[in-house]
């Protein structure tokens, strides 16, 4: 006969046990819930990071500044930092010029937390518009030279890599009979290898040589001028939407000067670089000069007596200009790489 009383209390211990074990059973579901929380919050923490850093370059190319990055020395470097929309995630790095055409771009991401960090690294590279221009001056429509003014091939040009292609023309013209000059000869007031010749193509052409994709590229980086005044900003390109006439204060160096009207250049004006003028280059007093290039539907070069109005023919200038205003472009393999 079974003795009942080694029995008692056997479903109570029971159910404790029972109890305990449930009970670490459901501890272990949520602590193996909340890991797989913790660690789902650190992958969009790090994916936040991540997409905040290439957001930053992607950024800083997209709105290259080339007024002020393409103007740093080698070694030298510039900040930038942004915000990602709705606050979460932000972005600070730096761009380092490594020589003249490369740049390192490093931009790290933070997550809003503060908890993860992403850098990643992109080099890229200066892309400048593509244009050699092998005269002083380039023309669709008539050129006026009187005495006193000069347009000048000849002179010899710096910069070693960045030396333009010899022989160049003083001026390039779509029709021979747009050429006139006044009181003055080829060889006085107009110097070249040839002095001038003729290139049909340029007939009724609106921008001369760059066409209007060259002309749309620049115009996305450029700077609108108010009326007599130079940009505020450090931007090498300036665009003018009627006529301009530049101060005489104009201390720039090499610009890519875009004119929707007539470019006028009065008495001791100095520019340098490259000009493209839909209207009329209009030289005139004294002392004004310009170095470079210059592609216009026309020009009136004039001086007062015993003055000179210059127009001097400058590859270097031009490149430089053009460097100037280069956007900057990754290199096509892998153009990013994860640092850190």
């Amino acid at each position: 006969m079974t003795d009942r009383r080694r029995d008692r209390g056997i479903a109570l211990a029971a159910a404790v046990f029972a109890l305990v074990l449930l009970a670490a059973l459901l501890a272990g579901l949520w602590f193996g819930a909340f890991q797989e929380y913790r660690a789902g919050m650190n992958v969009v923490r790090d994916r936040r990071a991540f997409d905040a850093a290439e957001a930053g370059l992607d950024a800083t190319l997209a709105g290259w500044h080339a007024g002020a990055l393409n103007r740093l020395a080698v070694s030298d470097s510039a900040m930038f930092s942004g915000l990602l929309d709705g606050g979460t995630a932000e972005y600070s790095g730096l761009v380092q010029r490594l020589g003249p055409w490369l740049f390192l771009i490093r931009s790290t991401g933070l997550d809003a937390s503060g908890s993860s960090r992403r850098t990643l690294g992109v080099v890229a590279r200066l892309v400048p518009l593509r244009l050699r221009v092998k005269a002083a001056l380039v023309a669709s429509g008539p050129v006026r030279i009187d005495a006193g003014a000069q347009v000048d091939a000849l002179v010899a040009d710096t910069g070693g890599a960045c030396a333009g292609p010899s022989p160049a023309a003083g001026v390039v013209l779509g029709d021979a009979a747009d050429l006139v000059m006044s009181g003055c000869t080829a060889g006085s007031c107009l110097r070249g290898n040839p002095a001038w010749s003729v290139d049909t193509a340029l007939r009724n052409s609106p921008v001369p040589l760059l066409g209007e994709g060259g002309w749309t590229s620049l115009m996305s980086v450029a700077d609108t001028l108010g009326y007599g005044n130079v940009p505020s900003s450090a931007s090498p390109v300036w665009y003018a939407p009627g006529d301009y006439s530049p101060p005489l204060e104009t201390g720039a160096g090499p610009v890519v000067l875009l004119v929707r009207g007539d470019l006028v250049m009065e008495t001791g004006v100095r520019l340098s670089g490259l000009a493209v003028v839909r209207g009329r280059l209009i030289m005139r007093g004294a002392g004004g000069s310009f170095v470079g290039s210059v592609l216009a539907g026309g020009a009136e070069l004039s001086a007062l007596s015993g003055s000179q109005a210059g127009l001097v023919h400058s590859p270097c200038a031009v490149e430089r200009a053009l460097l100037a205003a280069a956007p900057a472009k990754p290199l096509t393999e892998r153009s990013w790489t994860a640092l850190y």
